[in-house]
């Protein structure tokens, strides 16, 4: 089995044909169709369903793409690890985050590096699982979580979540809402898996109060945008949209803030360029919302 083996059959499943499969990877399509047959041949399995002038997966096949995807991703990484062996510089590192820690923070931060630095990419996942992104090719993962304890991890920072009301609503004179307060409104939330959510029910279920919920979404974009229509308050972590006014939320246990962590791979070729950009990311949070924003 070689890796442009596996290019050319990713190829494949990406583009949905092996002729505009042929053209992104730049071989012949007879060609490419016979680098598939030599691949099925290797593996002793038949990926694909052959007839009617397209290819269609076979069970097999849909069970092969993540093992495909992930062996290449692993093969990315070794070439670069042996370019900064060689070179004693790294070229690119990813991170993985939750879109909302990637439009607040890490593009900022982005934003704010040099040419001379290394390049700084992003893998967007799930808030509950952003620690698999280091399964995935990441080189760095960002979570509302503690890193596990076989990772290498640093606190980065506190971040407030806020409740935001629009113009006109009777709360933009003042700075901060209590629970109690709160729960007697509509509400515009983010699903369950996300940390700002199941920050909010913990402080709810201390308090002694409940809440329904006006709507839920997995977007905290939309969240804002309801609320700055006039649907509720929306309570994210998110920075301010749509001219809302931010609130900061107060618990029993002083303002809701959540954390956010870094970690890798402690094994990793670059760690210790991994933990001087957490370093520096955490200086960046917390230039960037207040000395309040310190782990």
């Amino acid at each position: 089995m070689e890796l442009r083996h596996l290019r050319y059959f990713l190829a494949v499943v990406d583009s949905g044909s092996t002729t505009k499969a042929a053209d992104q990877v730049r071989v012949a399509q007879p060609s490419l169709s016979r680098q598939l047959r030599r691949l099925e041949g290797g593996l002793g399995l038949r990926l694909f369903h052959r007839g009617g002038g397209r290819l269609r997966l076979t069970p097999a096949g849909q069970e092969f793409v993540p093992v495909a995807r992930d062996l290449l991703a692993r093969a990315a990484t070794a070439q670069e690890a042996a370019t900064a062996l060689a070179t004693g510089h790294v070229s690119r590192i990813t991170i993985a985050a939750p879109v909302t820690t990637i439009a607040d923070v890490i593009a900022p931060f982005i934003a704010a590096t040099s040419a001379d630095e290394p390049m700084i990419t992003v893998q967007e996942v799930v808030p509950a699982e952003a620690y698999t992104g280091l399964w995935r090719g990441a080189d760095v993962a960002i979570s509302s979580s503690p890193a596990p304890s076989h990772l290498a991890g640093h606190a980065i920072a506190r971040l407030p979540v806020l409740a935001y009301v629009p113009p006109g609503h009777s709360w933009t004179a003042r700075t901060s809402v209590t629970i109690a307060e709160l729960v007697a409104e509509p509400l515009l939330l983010l699903t369950p898996e996300h940390g700002t959510r199941r920050l909010l029910d913990h402080a709810a279920l201390r308090a002694g109060v409940r809440y329904a919920a006006a709507f839920e979404t997995s977007v905290p974009q939309i969240a804002q945008a309801l609320a700055a229509a006039g649907h509720g308050v929306a309570v994210v972590s998110d920075d301010p949209r749509y001219g809302l006014h931010p609130l900061a939320i107060e618990a029993s246990e002083g303002p809701l803030r959540i954390g956010l962590f870094a970690a890798w791979d402690h094994t990793h070729y670059s760690a210790a360029t991994i933990e001087s950009l957490a370093r520096r990311l955490s200086q960046f949070c917390i230039a960037r919302y207040g000395p309040n924003a310190a782990p």
